[in-house]
């Protein structure tokens, strides 16, 4: 049985659990969850191209945001130095400019405001939500991370430990199975990446590189 949309992926679950009477849409949601958490995989990076208008200092994350990867300067691909929250707040200036500096919170932040426009590029991984989007790469290539990680919300609810553990170890076995393909998926991308295209991180002159 193909399994690539979220209603295939429902008709799944209760062929799974001989059950037509129940509404997954939560279950569901709570195992994409459980997804989202473990998973960082090269088909979950996206790009986003955004302006920092002259005068501000923050960007709103992209729709989909769990995890950052990078920042740089679309006109040059020059990448500013990621800092924590905590040493932001040391290297802010106070002033405007050109940033050099950004950190990544429920915004970015940067530590100054700019002095005019600047075109940016945010890489990041984007979080898997087929509710919104009904269907997407991991569902159609490994629909049983989503059928085990779905059962184990489902078990856990209906407080049946065992069941909970055994989806639970399944799961286990699927991230790793993804896991190992990524890396092999990653090696051959880093193979054919452009050094022309790579971008280029700020000099910090305080610590010398």
């Amino acid at each position: 049985m193909s399994i690539t949309t979220l209603a295939e992926l429902k008709t799944a679950l209760d062929t799974e659990t001989s059950r037509s009477d129940i509404d997954w849409s939560d279950y569901i949601t709570r195992g994409e969850a459980r997804l989202n958490r473990r998973l960082r995989l090269l088909q979950q990076e996206t790009s986003t191209t955004f302006t920092l208008s002259s005068g501000d200092s923050t960007q709103a994350l992209p729709t989909g945001f769990i995890e950052h990867i990078d920042l740089f300067y679309t006109s040059d691909n020059h990448q500013p130095t990621q800092q924590s929250l905590f040493s932001l707040q040391e290297v802010a200036s106070g002033g405007t400019g050109r940033p050099y500096y950004f950190a990544i919170g429920s915004v970015i932040q940067f530590e100054r405001s700019a002095d005019q426009d600047y075109g940016m590029t945010h890489r990041f991984y984007k979080k898997f939500d087929l509710a919104t989007d009904n269907t997407n790469a991991l569902l159609t290539s490994s629909p049983d991370a989503y059928i085990y990680s779905t059962l184990a919300a489902f078990y856990m609810r209906a407080k049946d430990p065992q069941s909970v553990q055994s989806n639970l170890n399944l799961l286990d076995g699927v991230v790793a199975e993804l896991n190992t393909l990524d890396s092999r998926s990653r090696g051959k991308a880093r193979l054919s990446v452009d050094a022309g295209i790579t971008p280029t991180r700020s000099f910090d002159i305080n610590r010398g590189f």
